[in-house]
């Protein structure tokens, strides 16, 4: 009996500190998730160049994250200390070192919220 109470306190006090309104803060739908791949010494692209790494395509798991984005190349961004990079459907801005944020993952869209 005591672990229940315990567990229901600590799932209660969880939501409420989780359980932000996420209507009330800026959204932005992602395009696609990629992960980053480095390649073999030497690899070059259909011109020649030597290229260190590629983007692939990607899945992420349904669920809510707490992330923090930054600037990555183009118009990708990074979810900071992951391999992960997010493309948006528009314009999300500058995203610097650290940009704190939540990423709700569905079945058939994901937005991330910036908390700041």
């Amino acid at each position: 009996m005591r672990k229940t109470i315990l567990f229901l306190t600590f799932a209660i006090i969880s939501t409420l500190s989780f359980g932000q309104n996420l209507d009330d803060l800026d959204s932005y739908t992602v395009d696609e998730f990629y992960k980053k791949v480095e390649l073999d010494y030497g690899t070059l692209d259909e011109d020649g160049n030597e290229i260190e790494y590629i983007y692939v395509k990607t899945e992420v798991d349904k669920g809510d994250y707490k992330i923090n984005l930054t600037d990555g190349d183009g118009d990708l961004y990074e979810v900071k200390d992951t391999n992960l990079f997010i493309k948006f459907n528009g314009y999300f801005g500058y995203a610097g070192y650290s940009k704190e944020c939540i990423m709700k993952v569905e079945y058939y869209k994901s937005t991330v919220y910036k908390l700041e």
